[in-house]
């Protein structure tokens, strides 16, 4: 009688792929504008109208801004006050802070997007 065969050898098995690496994470980003400074209102933008009126307040400006970086849409949330000087005021701040240069904002993975921010316009007479 024969004996019986031996049993195959058992055989390991390749290793798993290592996982692929998780995408890196960064905080999001609203866009902005990269040069708020040199196109916000100025005292000598000033309307002579405001001026003679003693016009002050606050405008605050909403801004969209695409994932490519365009200003899609400006408007004033909050004008600076009720009387007509005060809306001068307000259209002032809207032309002058559309004409910025803007970055979009940011998801978590560093993909620009479309996105809004606000400016407030402080208007105030100096002496």
């Amino acid at each position: 009688v024969a004996a019986p065969a031996p049993a195959p050898a058992p055989v390991a098995a390749p290793p798993a792929p290592p996982a692929p690496a998780p995408a890196a994470r960064v905080a999001a980003r609203k866009p902005g504008a990269t040069n708020l400074q040199e196109c916000s209102p100025t005292s000598a933008d000033y309307p002579r109208a405001a001026r003679r009126a003693q016009a002050t307040g606050t405008t605050r400006v909403r801004l969209d801004i695409d994932a490519a970086g365009k200003l899609l849409n400006a408007e004033v949330l909050d004008g600076a006050g009720t009387s007509r000087e005060h809306r001068l005021l307000d259209r002032l701040a809207l032309s002058k802070l559309s004409t910025c240069s803007f970055k979009p904002g940011t998801d978590e993975t560093g993909k620009a997007v479309a996105g809004s921010f606000e400016v407030e316009y402080v208007w105030k007479l100096s002496d």
